[in-house]
């Protein structure tokens, strides 16, 4: 038997026997209650509209064409779930189904219909999208600022909800500082989300020059990280420290359990935490955002 990770055990979680209270129009967060689900039925598609809160903007055409062949073939495998909204139904989790069944010329699917509030419906269509990976990393990350923005949620919460670490929570929300144009490479899969990291790491207009030599020469991310080093070593220029400056390094890097270089010119200057590794990343984050 397959070994069920958090996001199979959060999305369980949503998808219980308890009734779920009452939607109210209060914005306030609230602590996610499990849904009352009923067995599937074939509901009519024109009677389903999508859902709201879905967090994925784009669907690769291709693949749909693929699996709306496979349904053609062998049907709807996996029911979609729904939520019952004023005389018809809105899409919980499942739009690449209903999608692909539309190309196939279905006029009824599948489908499970569930009582989940706003929340509920946010959460349980990124759980679907993320438990595959099928969502961008960009898609993730605005999925994520919607529980904070539309319901309240701390970062904490969201991790919880959605079965991941906080730091990586954080890591996911750092994406969106990015500038417009390494999002939308991102979102195309032109620039993985290592690259995206790093990028993070230097000043906004550098990451847009970096963005168009990433393209261009196709580098990896460690041929990106590569060039960075390249370039600080060869335009920093080399100045004795002070021993005010050593202890001070000392300290921060013994706090933070990675090396701190500060950089000091006159009482301006810059302080760089370097780290080795994503895990490494991850846990700095946690330590400064306690």
């Amino acid at each position: 038997m397959a070994k069920k990770t958090s996001l199979n055990k959060g999305l369980e979680a949503l998808l219980g026997d308890v009734v779920a209270p009452k939607e109210t129009k209060s914005t306030k967060k609230t602590t996610p209650k499990k849904t009352k689900t009923t067995p599937s039925s074939e509901i009519s598609i024109s009677k389903i509209k999508t859902n709201q809160y879905q967090p994925r903007t784009t669907f690769d055409e291709k693949k749909l064409q693929e699996l709306s062949q496979s349904i053609m073939k062998h049907g709807v495998v996996q029911p979609i779930l729904v939520r019952e909204e004023g005389g018809g139904f809105e899409l919980v989790a499942g739009e690449r189904r209903m999608r692909a069944s539309k190309l196939a010329g279905l006029k009824k699917i599948p489908a499970v219909i569930t009582k989940a509030s706003n929340t509920q419906s946010l959460e349980i269509a990124i759980l679907e999208n993320v438990q595959r990976e099928d969502l961008n990393p960009v898609e993730v990350s605005k999925g994520y600022q919607r529980l904070k923005d539309e319901f309240g949620y701390t970062q904490e919460e969201v991790a919880k909800s959605v079965g991941k670490p906080r730091s990586s929570i954080a890591n996911s929300l750092r994406l969106l500082t990015l500038s417009p144009k390494i999002q939308t490479e991102l979102e195309k899969g032109n620039l993985t989300e290592g690259h995206a990291k790093v990028l993070l790491g230097v000043e906004a207009a550098q990451a847009n020059i970096l963005l168009e030599t990433i393209l261009k020469e196709k580098l990896s991310v460690r041929d990106l990280e590569k060039m960075l080093i390249l370039k600080t070593s060869t335009s920093t220029p080399t100045k004795s420290k002070s021993t005010d400056e050593k202890n001070l390094e000392s300290a921060l890097s013994s706090k933070l359990g990675s090396k701190v270089v500060i950089q000091d010119n006159n009482g301006k200057g810059k302080m760089v935490i370097k780290y080795y590794s994503y895990d490494e990343l991850d846990g700095i984050i946690e330590k400064i955002s306690v």
